[in-house]
């Protein structure tokens, strides 16, 4: 199996004036690799044309056709003799080589980079890919990988996901354990809001422990103290900067709480830890 090439860790953090330079010789490879997709092609078609017609195969099915201009191809040597890949860390390079497929020593011209692109963003880490042919026998894969957001926990199984809740893979106990919890059946696909908006927030985002799906209508969120924010089934974006706003205003996360109450955008509920003080409140 063929081992995928890594930009080294320097190279990606390269200063400013060197990026430039090496944007400019990204650029000029390009245009060397465009004159030479072109100059391959015309080859290929050139020689399978050829082919076709001394051996006879015109007018065959366009599969014995294809199989001809694919050796056509690679007899001129337009074969795939090496991946390269950059913009991944989570990802391991058998899942990118597996992805990619057993290519090498196969014509580059007929290689499928739509089919390629699906099967790596398939992968668990990757957020997207972009896939090229640099011609004569490179295939290049640029990755895009997902941000882990939160841990999220069904039936004692534990699975990292994103900012918008799609699943990255399954994780131990003891993996992750700075990020909140996510709890509930259907969690992962109703949390990009929430989780969005807890983002936004640095201090807030501080204080999560974990997130309750409850009834599969809405949102309870455990604060690392032991007090819980119960939050409203609609507009939870709007009730995290209430929340937000009444703790830089009135430190209201810094009490002892049991309990804040944000269901009804009017007004505020809260109830003080271990038989404290409860309270209500207009909201402004």
């Amino acid at each position: 199996m063929p081992k995928v090439k890594r930009k080294s860790a320097s190279k990606r953090r390269a200063k400013p004036r060197r990026s430039a330079g090496l944007l400019e010789r990204m650029g000029e490879s390009v245009s060397r690799y465009a004159v030479a997709s072109i100059a391959g092609l015309t080859v290929v078609i050139a020689i399978g044309a050829a082919a076709l017609v001394s051996g006879g195969y015109v007018g065959l099915a366009g599969e014995r056709v294809g199989a001809v201009m694919r050796d056509a191809s690679v007899s001129v040597g337009l074969d795939i003799r090496r991946i390269t890949a950059i913009g991944y860390d989570k990802t391991g390079d058998s899942e990118i080589v597996g992805a990619i497929g057993p290519v090498i020593g196969a014509s580059i011209a007929h290689f499928d980079l739509h089919a390629a692109r699906a099967r790596v963003e398939n992968l668990g880490w990757v957020r997207s890919a972009a896939i090229t042919r640099l011609w004569p026998n490179t295939i290049h894969v640029s990755v895009r990988e997902r941000e882990p957001a939160a841990v999220w926990q069904l039936s004692g199984r534990l699975h990292l996901i994103d900012p918008t809740g799609a699943i990255i893979s399954e994780v131990d106990v003891y993996e992750y354990s700075n990020l909140p919890l996510i709890v509930g059946a259907g969690a992962p696909e109703s949390a990009a809001d929430i989780l969005k908006a807890l983002r936004s927030d640095a201090e807030l985002w501080g204080e999560a422990a974990a997130l309750v799906r409850v009834g599969e209508r809405r949102w309870n969120l455990r604060l690392k103290s032991g007090a819980d924010v119960r939050f409203p089934e609609v507009d939870v974006e709007d009730a995290v900067k209430t929340l937000a706003r009444l703790q830089a205003a009135y430190g209201l996360l810094d009490r002892p709480l049991e309990y804040v109450d944000l269901r009804d955008p009017a007004r505020l509920v809260y109830r003080e830890a271990a038989g404290g003080a409860a309270g209500e409140q207009q909201i402004q």
